[in-house]
């Protein structure tokens, strides 16, 4: 099979599943190190996406301003934009969307070889997109490690030691989120990071356990909590800084994704639920433990290239585990059952041996 000169990565949303799909980045370039690599994306996580070593071109699609506007805006915008990128010239695709969207922008991209997955991972039409299916083995529990297995479809191999993936944060990026860090409050202390937030009610847990739980973590390391945010989420991060007073916790200012990101790296750990700045974490080596409700913990957990920089906590004694639902469809005590039965106190104790070989 010839090795394709150019591969167009396509891989839309959200934010953590960018992050899970940056080892292919380094694994295409490691193995076609003269080859152009691009990758099409929505506006939210392209950020992420900026200044990466290993891309040559970037796509960006501005979700927001087409979004239920296809009919008005096909001739105008979406057409001239797929036709731009097809004029640019792709010879293969690797469709990690594994739904529709993802087959038919990748369809829509021009490239002559276009590898989407097969089976299970490959939802609703996207199979029709793809001529060339590879479908993941059962070792490939994580779904990096699914991703990673699409790279058979272009004649290349699945790393042995797979990539852990980077984004290309710059110097100057972490000294400015340092210095906004320093008008928050900060001292220069080693960091806490407690990520209460989620894209959907059945990954969220309490606040208040949150609180909680960075209680126990700082008395035992010395670390300085500080809570993350984003939008709407004002009401969760105020009630855990109240509640962490005694711990001199502070809030984060705003931030942008790259921002997020900058601070994450500055931090000596991370709690978090299966959510993005979690994810970002993982990436930066930085020990993160993450609760999870709805979804699969061993297939979304935060990936470290398997390192043992993290620790996954979910309930494994209920058959409704993982749902995939966004809520809760349950009623009475079963309700949200799966986050709601874990105590600060459960956590920590469950993450204690672990905690012993990563706290500073």
């Amino acid at each position: 099979m010839t090795k394709p000169t150019s591969v167009l990565v396509v891989r839309l949303s959200a934010i953590g599943d960018v992050i899970h799909a940056l080892p292919v980045l380094d694994a295409l370039r490691d193995q076609l190190p003269g080859a152009r690599i691009g990758w099409l994306v929505e506006e939210l996580s392209a950020p992420l996406l900026e200044n990466h070593p290993a891309l040559d071109r970037v796509y960006t699609i501005p979700r927001r301003r087409w979004r239920g506007k296809f009919r008005a805006m096909y001739r105008s915008e979406i057409r001239p934009f797929f036709r731009a990128v097809r004029e640019e010239g792709w010879d293969a695709s690797l469709d990690l969307q594994g739904i529709t969207k993802g087959g038919l922008a990748a369809w829509a991209c021009g490239a002559r070889t276009r590898v989407g997955f097969a089976g299970p991972n490959s939802r609703e039409v996207d199979f029709l997109f793809n001529n060339r299916r590879v479908r993941p083995e059962a070792s490939d529990v994580h779904v990096t490690q699914q991703n990673l297995r699409l790279l058979e479809g272009l004649g290349l191999e699945v790393p042995r030691v797979p990539p852990r993936g980077r984004i290309g944060i710059r110097d100057a990026e972490r000294e400015a989120i340092g210095a906004s860090l320093n008008g928050a409050g900060w001292k220069g202390e080693p960091l806490l990071a407690v990520n209460p937030g989620a894209g959907f009610a059945s990954k969220r847990w309490a606040p208040a356990r949150f609180a909680e739980l960075a209680r126990l973590i700082a008395a035992r390391s010395g670390l300085r909590p500080i809570v993350l945010w984003g939008p709407k989420e004002e009401p969760m991060r105020d009630e855990i800084v109240s509640l962490l007073a005694r711990e001199r916790a502070f809030a984060a200012p705003p931030t942008s994704v790259r921002e997020m990101a900058s601070l994450i790296s500055l931090c000596k750990f991370f709690i978090g639920s299966d959510t993005g700045p979690s994810h970002l974490a993982g990436l930066f080596r930085v020990p993160v433990l993450t609760l999870f409700g709805g979804t699969d913990a061993q297939r979304n957990h935060p990936w470290t290239g398997g390192a043992a920089d993290q620790l996954a906590i979910q309930r494994d004694d209920l058959a409704c585990v993982p749902c995939w639902e966004r809520t809760c469809p349950l009623k009475g005590d079963a309700h949200m059952a799966c986050l709601a039965g874990l105590s600060p106190r459960d956590v920590y104790t469950r993450a204690e041996p672990w905690l012993a070989t990563v706290l500073p």
